[in-house]
């Protein structure tokens, strides 16, 4: 009996994660998170935002109409309505281009925050993984030494096993318990971070279909090479939008201070008379008076003698070379972190590959053996339940090694830029 417990607990170590877990992949959790983070719909606020100021930069000036009467003294009145349209000579075009480029600039933030928001749910999707596999590995080791200390207490109370063995796999199934208890705390404190990230509620119902071992063992072909991912990455490309934006802003400035023209047309209409009379032509007595009509059309001419928009010029200069440095930094910390992530990537593979063909075969081999030299009365129970401990340390590690390789091939995700 002592040999089916222990044979429960190794073929329970080897079922997988996955077999009662329903709902959603991880990249299901990512397309939700996208969708749903409450972070995200803040930044596509902006987009708005942006929209509107391109509209806004399109927009003609508005016209001016000016009316005014003035009454003067015996009689005269001059009416006045005329109207200022200013051309905005050659700046609506590039007011434009700048609003923009600075939209797609927006854009372009807005889809990397969605990256970083994608590998930050893939990162923490592994770390509830890992954590659960953790716990259905000390769940089976609960259940095997369960079942070792209620044999030896039977077996004790037919005098068939010291009163020590008792104690010593009670006090084994106790430890593994409270292993058990930490382990549980760290799978529901990883699934409330995981939902806060994908703007879930922390009550919301959410089990993720896939398993640690499926994740890592799952070939993924990246959609672009190297090369391209980099020009595709949604951080590379926003510090080169920003240089384009600052060569617009930089062309806006220059325009904005060259020559401007308003065009002015009036009518005027004026009154005027004396308290005398005269006669007309058929010398009929008639008031001195007479009403004059005026038209006039001219033109006033911004001249930009002294401020030509320097200041603002020389500030959309600086911008891009600042903005030129930044594309710079991130195309370097680009490639060292798509280097590191795929060294990490290619290591941890290669460790999973030997725990998972040798180091947990041997692990279970060495059970085998000291289970029959046990059964033998050739070791101690306490050199059985120290190599079943060995063995569970053994599932601990490849759980961990399980955890690096996707974390690394998350990271490999991260710097190749996907989204889901």
């Amino acid at each position: 009996m002592t040999r089916i417990a222990i044979y429960a607990l190794a073929a329970g170590l080897a079922l997988p994660s996955s077999a009662h877990a329903q709902d959603v992949t991880v990249e299901q959790l990512v397309t939700i998170a996208i969708e749903r983070a409450p972070e995200l719909r803040e930044a596509r606020a902006d987009l708005a935002v942006a929209a509107g100021q391109v509209t806004q930069a399109g927009l003609r000036a508005n016209p001016t109409a000016v009316t005014s009467q003035e009454q003067g003294s015996g009689g005269t009145m001059n009416t006045i309505v005329g109207v200022e349209w200013p051309l905005d000579l050659f700046r609506r075009a590039t007011r434009t281009e700048a609003a923009r480029r600075a939209s797609d600039v927006t854009s372009l933030s807005v889809r990397d925050r969605e990256r970083l928001l994608a590998a930050s749910i893939r990162e923490q999707a592994g770390r509830l993984l890992a954590a659960r596999r953790t716990l259905e590995v000390t769940s089976e080791a609960v259940t095997a030494a369960r079942r070792m200390r209620d044999l030896l207490d039977r077996q004790v109370t037919e005098g068939r096993a010291p009163k020590l063995d008792a104690n010593l796999a009670a006090l084994e199934a106790l430890r593994i318990e409270a292993e058990a208890a930490l382990a549980t705390g760290e799978v529901d404190a990883a699934m409330i971070e995981l939902k806060a990230l994908a703007g879930l509620p922390s009550d919301a119902p959410l089990v993720i279909r896939d398993s640690l071992e499926s994740l890592v063992r799952s070939a993924t072909v990246p959609r672009l090479t190297p090369a391209a991912a980099m020009e595709a990455r949604p951080d590379i490309r926003e510090a080169l939008a920003r240089m384009t934006l600052a060569d617009a802003q930089a062309e806006d400035a220059r325009r904005e201070g060259g020559v401007d023209m308003t065009v002015v047309g009036a009518y005027t209409r004026a009154q005027a008379g004396f308290a005398q009379q005269g006669f007309d032509a058929r010398g009929v007595r008639v008031p001195i008076e007479g009403v004059f009509h005026t038209a006039t059309l001219g033109a006033r001419v911004m001249l930009p003698a002294f401020n030509r928009n320097q200041g603002a010029l020389a500030s959309a200069q600086a911008e891009r070379g600042r903005a030129e440095a930044t594309f710079e930094a991130r195309q370097r910390a680009a490639r060292a972190e798509l280097d590191a992530a795929t060294a990490r990537d290619r290591e941890a593979r290669r460790a999973v590959e030997l725990y998972a063909s040798s180091v947990r075969d041997l692990a279970r081999q060495n059970v085998d053996i000291v289970l029959e030299a046990y059964d033998l009365g050739r070791f101690p129970l306490s050199d059985l339940l120290a190599q079943q401990r060995r063995y569970l340390e053994v599932e601990a590690a490849y759980t961990e090694v399980l955890s690096r390789a996707y974390q690394a091939r998350a990271a490999v995700g991260r710097a190749l830029g996907e989204i889901p």
